[in-house]
């Protein structure tokens, strides 16, 4: 189901509405809420970047039962920090605080995804 089928308009010429997160997980998994967290200005550096990134998989291995971390889209800032925006499956907004805490990171917000736009 998605926000466009449960009568919130339809979606533009050509863009296809994908399922709401809760439907979408593999048969092999349990299925859980997708959410977006953004993290303003967390790395000065790339140096700081990249041992964040050798981190994650450590971390995200040892709450792999709540958190399922799928992908973070990274930018460079006008003042040249980094700041990113992850995309991850949980049970709770609280484990995902969990995880962002466990990695030192900050958490501005923690956004519950309504549905997903995605090219025809």
């Amino acid at each position: 189901m998605s926000v466009f089928s449960a009568g919130f308009g339809s979606p533009p010429a050509g863009v296809r509405a994908a399922p709401l997160a809760a439907g979408t997980a593999s048969a092999y998994r349990r299925a859980m809420p997708l959410y977006v967290v953004p993290r303003t200005r967390v790395w000065l550096t790339e140096e700081e970047l990249a041992a964040a990134a050798d981190c994650l998989p450590a971390v995200s291995d040892q709450v792999s039962e709540h958190v399922r971390w799928i992908t973070s889209y990274v930018v460079t800032e006008d003042d040249g920090t980094f700041s990113c925006f992850c995309v991850y499956e949980a049970t709770s907004p609280a484990h995902l605080q969990a995880h962002g805490d466990a990695l030192m990171l900050p958490t501005d917000a923690i956004k519950p995804v309504a549905t997903t736009l995605a090219p025809a």
